[in-house]
């Protein structure tokens, strides 16, 4: 009897020093590409070089062009699938091909190196010209769109915000917004100018706001435009009889400055290229409350403005 319960003892305790089975990784699906991308550090548009097997596997990465993220070599070493971590297998990137990879999202475990999660749809195959795979919508609903299209939806995904504010004279005021843009009120001796930048740019986005002529632009806010008599101020631009109507409404684009009046522009912007500007992004700045100073010439200088904008657009 005594020896049965030793023997059971023993096995006990020898079942309890096996360590437990490893699992491979497995998570949920977290979504398309363009709904997880924004989850990781470094998107990448790169060409697939070579690849190292062992139990370590891995996979250079020729980086053709960077979308997101900061990078400072144009090769990359990928960690891949090694049945343990949550990453895809090598074998789905032959070398030669070329896709998008949005890397060390969740589930990675990169450590201290790159990899690409398997946790949803963090990579798309890129194929004469157009990208290709779960771009939006289910997880098995493989799409196909062009290239600069994509670069269009995942650079400038659609926004819309609001806020309020106050600004005093000879204040410039900055508000980000969207994602890569910047509203900014840029003081002028008798009020301010509405100016859209997109970061690292410093071009005004929004300095195609229709009329671009002989009348004033609804992006500037100056003083004589809320006098009850326009003419009291001999200076004003046009002698024009009324100033810009409040709400202010103006329209914006990263395209302009580059494919629209940008620096090798032959010919004065078309009605179509207006239109697309509208299209991407558009702007309302009510003026609520404002104090003037009378100035020389019957021209007064505002002293504070209170304001609401709102901002939307996208493709």
């Amino acid at each position: 009897m005594k020896k049965s319960a030793f023997m059971y003892l023993m096995l006990m305790i020898g079942i309890l020093m096996v360590p437990p089975p490893i699992h491979a990784c497995s998570c949920a699906w977290k979504g398309p590409f363009l709904t997880v991308a924004k989850e990781s550090p470094l998107v990448v548009r790169g060409k697939i070089i070579r690849h190292h097997p062992g139990e370590t596997p891995t996979m250079d990465v020729l980086v053709l062009e960077t979308l997101s993220g900061g990078l400072l070599d144009s090769g990359l070493n990928v960690q891949m699938g090694d049945g343990m971590h949550c990453r895809p297998a090598k074998e789905l990137f032959p070398p030669d091909t070329e896709w998008i990879l949005a890397l060390n999202g969740p589930g990675s475990k990169p450590g201290n190196g790159l990899a690409i999660s398997h946790c949803g749809e963090y990579w798309l195959k890129v194929d004469n010209g157009a990208v290709v795979g779960s771009i939006d919508g289910d997880q098995n609903q493989v799409k196909r769109i062009l290239l600069e299209e994509f670069k269009n939806r995942f650079l400038y995904p659609r926004f819309k915000e609001t806020f309020s504010g106050k600004i005093m004279a000879g204040e410039r005021l900055r508000r980000p917004f969207g994602g890569r843009f910047e509203f900014i009120l840029e003081p002028m001796p008798m009020g301010w100018e509405i100016v859209i930048q997109e970061l690292g740019r410093h071009e005004n986005l929004s300095r195609l706001t229709p009329p671009l002529h002989f009348v004033p632009n609804p992006r500037e806010i100056d003083g004589w435009h809320f006098l009850d008599n326009p003419s009291d101020c001999a200076a004003r631009p046009y002698a024009a009889e009324a100033g810009p109507e409040n709400p202010r409404k103006f329209i914006f684009s990263p395209e302009v400055g580059k494919k629209i009046a940008g620096p090798d522009a032959g010919q004065s912007v078309t009605p179509e290229e207006i239109q697309s500007i509208e299209k991407f992004g558009r702007g309302t700045l009510m003026l609520e409350k404002f104090e003037l100073q009378p100035g020389m010439d019957g021209c007064p200088k505002i002293l504070w403005i209170e304001f609401d904008v709102q901002l939307e657009g996208g493709y």
